[in-house]
């Protein structure tokens, strides 16, 4: 049954019942919400439709004056913000308070706003104080980017673009990545299960999305990566990326050496450019990782902070390196928060001297991010606008 049926179903009960009350000489009648409104954002239901009731008909006409206010819903975003009037006929004991929804494509959270009563005519507000609570439910698949945020210069004096992928067109470049897949945990008891599906990595709006989702206690993401196909030694290397967010989410932009498949990790060297823990979403690190066996691993890197209360997944920001013989430095915006030198590995080989290719994934869980919980909201996503090397 729809909620327009069980609506006017609701009030041919209340009609029946309420004209069986007879009025009291002088009382007023009290003017009450019944229900909340919870629907999907949709043509369908472009209009919410809130009941008034009240606890007995009159031959009076009774009005009530009403606002809508947001909570988490925006005004003029997600509805129309209106103050009206509305009227119970004489006789009647039901009237209707609508307000307009604005529909879109985009994947948001499920948002909330209220219509209050502020005022009446021949009536009175029950308990002194009412409200409405509607909650527009979204049924998108589209997620919404901004293009807002940090911009990345187009060249820099000594250096020429060597390669780029923009993310332009509908399709990922296949000449640029491949995936990695399956579900094995990658060595830091991840849950996700990679994939190369559609729904979890495509190009939209000049845009690479890898999008992490739940299903049950199930979850799927995308890592995509360059080896084979594009690899480089040394440049200024800059990320356009906004973020996510929330415990449990681990999105990273980072660089195993070439030579991976050969001599296995943490010997190939690797460069984390950009990595993020959910439960901080304002805060990301950049790390190397080396040593000539696993057990002799090391690592060292460092972080940089927005002010809170802002969050890499608000607008784009820009990640970068630059990587030369002599060491590397990270820089976010631009700004440069840490850097190491080719000393940096001391009896141990240096493996920043060679070939490197590009990781970008977000995983949920793992052993530095912990696991999500009841306060992680899917899909969760990382939309990359460029990825650019100078040389």
């Amino acid at each position: 049954m729809s909620n327009n049926n069980v609506v006017i179903s609701f009030f041919c009960l209340l009609g029946l019942t309420a004209c069986d009350k007879n009025e009291p000489a002088g009382a007023l009648p009290s003017i009450s919400f019944p229900i909340n409104v919870s629907q999907f954002e949709n043509e369908e239901n472009a209009i919410f439709r809130f009941p008034l009731v009240l606890d007995l008909s009159t031959t009076r006409e009774v009005s009530v004056t009403y606002e809508v206010k947001a909570i988490t819903a925006e005004a003029g975003e997600d509805f129309v913000a209106t103050a009206g009037i509305a009227v119970f006929a004489a006789g009647t004991a039901s009237a209707t308070i609508e307000v307009e929804i604005i529909i879109d494509a985009f994947l948001e959270e499920d948002e909330q706003f209220r219509v209050v009563l502020t005022g009446s005519s021949n009536g009175i507000i029950a308990d002194g104080f009412q409200e409405a609570i509607g909650t527009i439910r979204n049924d998108d698949t589209v997620i919404q980017v901004s293009s807002e945020g940090y911009d990345a210069a187009d060249n820099y004096p000594g250096l020429a673009l060597t390669w780029s992928d923009e993310f332009e067109g509908d399709q990922i470049n296949s000449q640029h990545w491949t995936y990695d897949l399956g579900a094995s945990g990658w060595g830091n008891q991840e849950l996700q299960n990679y994939t190369s599906s559609s729904e979890n990595s495509y190009v939209e709006n000049g845009n690479l999305m890898i999008v992490a989702k739940e299903n049950g206690s199930q979850y799927t993401s995308a890592r995509l990566k360059s080896i084979g196909l594009q690899e480089f030694q040394y440049g200024r290397i800059d990320v356009r990326a906004v973020l996510p967010f929330g415990q449990g989410i681990w999105p990273a932009i980072w660089m195993l050496g070439g030579n991976f498949p050969n001599i296995g990790w943490p010997a190939c060297g690797e460069i984390d450019i950009m990595e993020l823990i959910g439960s901080s979403p304002n805060n990301v690190h950049g790390t190397i990782h080396f040593g000539n066996s696993f057990s002799q691993h090391q690592y060292t890197g460092g972080s940089t902070y927005i002010p809170a209360p802002q969050t890499f997944a608000d607008e784009f920001h820009v990640f970068s390196i630059d990587w030369d013989e002599n060491g590397i430095t990270w820089l976010l915006d631009d700004q440069p928060f840490y850097s190491i030198t080719n000393a940096v590995s001391g009896d141990q080989n240096y493996p920043f001297n060679t070939p490197f290719f590009f990781i970008m994934n977000v995983a949920v869980g793992g052993q530095w991010p912990g696991y999500p919980n009841e306060t992680t909201i899917f899909p969760q996503f990382m939309a990359v606008d460029y990825i650019r090397v100078y040389q």
